[in-house]
This record gives structure tokens, sequence and C-alpha cells, in this order.
């Protein structure tokens, strides 16, 4: 037997990809490195085993471990593929070598909360894939109604979506509540609709069981979540994450607003005509019932 037929093969997916995969087999303990890998990618490119086994609460042990579940020779080979995905490493590195060397973040509260919420977009940017990106705003496009879903901490972006889809012509309605009036929404999506998710951090079940039912119904789905092995993220078709991390108590929710952003001026661009046509309307209608001030 040739001696290469008996080795194991080497990962050819993604770091993402095989976290996604693996996800469902890992051990708590695992499970807690992966959304700290997903989380930490920088980190992690210039981290000792030992030094990311203290930052995760577990043993430079395990985390050879996890690198070899995942299907590499060891954690210097996890660390090459983190690497290699990393966009623009070299200018990635420089900054992050910058960043080490200067002081930390002023105790000055604001300029803390400023310098928090512009990484979170930073990060939100580097994480997003552009091909992704396209086949979300085709699945808009293409969709006949669309139901944008968010409760608690997701329900702020969830209305701007859902406003910023209507403004600019789409047929989108948002539910920000749980139980019945939500399983009446979802009741009403078929294989023409699509539902766009928005959960984030402490997951919410209803949310969840939204975008599993209306997978069953046969619409599409998008999730706008903060981590790649969320729920949410496991289920639907097109899923991006983004950076919320926060100064207070409370999430940020800076990464989330600018990815929407980036969806509505996308989408805005793919359908100039419909765009002008709609805000025109919406426009008129704003004079025609006297809702503006004009000087």
């Amino acid at each position: 037997m040739n001696p290469e037929e008996t080795r194991p093969q080497k990962p050819t997916s993604s770091l993402d990809e095989r976290i996604t995969e693996f996800h469902h087999k890992l051990s708590p303990k695992h499970k807690r490195l992966a959304r700290f890998v997903l989380d930490n990618k920088y980190f992690m490119s210039f981290a000792s085993a030992s030094q990311a086994g203290k930052k995760t609460g577990t043993s430079a042990a395990t985390v050879v471990r996890f690198a070899q579940t995942l299907g590499y020779d060891g954690y210097s080979e996890l660390q090459f593929a983190i690497r290699a995905e990393l966009p623009s490493y070299l200018t990635a590195v420089e900054r992050m070598q910058a960043r080490l060397e200067a002081p930390p973040p002023p105790d000055n509260i604001p300029h803390k909360v400023f310098y928090t919420d512009i990484n979170n977009i930073e990060r939100t940017a580097n994480n997003l894939d552009e091909h992704k990106l396209e086949g979300a705003v085709e699945a808009i496009v293409s969709a006949k109604r669309i139901l944008v879903v968010g409760a608690g901490l997701s329900a702020s972006p969830a209305l701007f979506l859902a406003h910023s889809l209507k403004i600019i012509g789409f047929d989108a309605r948002v539910n920000l509540n749980e139980g019945l009036s939500l399983a009446a929404e979802t009741a009403q999506l078929s294989d023409s609709t699509l539902i766009i998710a928005i959960d984030l951090w402490r997951y919410v079940h209803s949310t969840i069981k939204a975008v599993e039912f209306a997978k069953k119904r046969g619409a599409r789905s998008i999730a706008i979540t903060d981590s790649t092995v969320s729920p949410l993220a496991r289920m639907a078709d097109f899923a991006f994450e983004v950076v919320t991390d926060g100064v207070s108590h409370s999430l940020s929710t800076t990464g989330v607003m600018s990815l929407l952003n980036v969806l509505i001026a996308t989408l805005s661009n793919r359908a100039p005509n419909q765009t002008i046509t709609s805000l025109r309307s919406v426009d008129r209608a704003y004079r025609d019932n006297n809702l503006l001030i004009v000087d």
C-alpha cells in the first residue's frame, strides 16, 4: 500500500468552514476555543498555544488538541491557516504591532467607546465575504416579500433595516415580537419570500425557530449575528458576522449598523431606478401630508 494513502487528508476548506463543520462534535472547552479563535484571529496569528489557552481558560495541550480535531497537524499549522486567510496580512501585522506598541485606550469613557466602535467596524469589514454579500443582495432583489426579525438588543437594527428597505422600494415588514405574532408572520412565508434575522449575544429562541419554520416553508434566509458558529448562522443561506465588543455592560451595535449601511448602499446601486422612484414617492407623501417642516 502506498504510504501516502494512509496519511490523513490535509484540510482543504477554510478555518471558518471547518469550525462550522465540526462544531457539533466539539467538547465544551473546544467550543469555547472555537468561538475565541473566530473572534480573535489577529491575536491567534501571533499568540503561542499557552497564551491562547490562558485567554480561554484552558491549556496549551487543549489548544493543540483543538487544532488536531479540526484536521491540522498541530497548533502551528492552525496558525498558518489563520494567517493565510487574514486580508492584507502584512498590513494587518503592521497594524497590530503598532497597537501593541501604542498606549492603551485612554481612561476617558467617551474615548474608550469611540476607540472600541472604530475597532468593531474595522473587524466587521474584515469579516465581510463579498461573494456572500452578492448572494444576499440577489436574494433580496428577487424576493416578493421580506420579513425582518429581531428581538431585544437586535430589535433596533431590525427596525432600521426594514424601514430602509421600504424606503428604497422593497416590500419589507418587521417583527420585533415573540410568540403568536411572529408565528403568524412566518406562516405567510413561501418559496418566493425571504426572512432576514438579526440575533446577537444571548440568542433568542423565537428568532431561531422563526428561521427554521421559514426554511420549511421554502423561504430563503439571511442571518446577521456575532459568530459563524451561532445557531442562526449555521442554518441560514447567507450568514454575516459582526463584531459587537462594548465598553459597558451592553454590547455595541455599531458594527451591525455599519454592515446594514453596506447592504442598503449595495442594493441602491443594484436597483437605482427603483430606488429613485421610491424615494420620490416617499418624499411626495411626506409633503402631501404636511409631515415635513420646511423653512
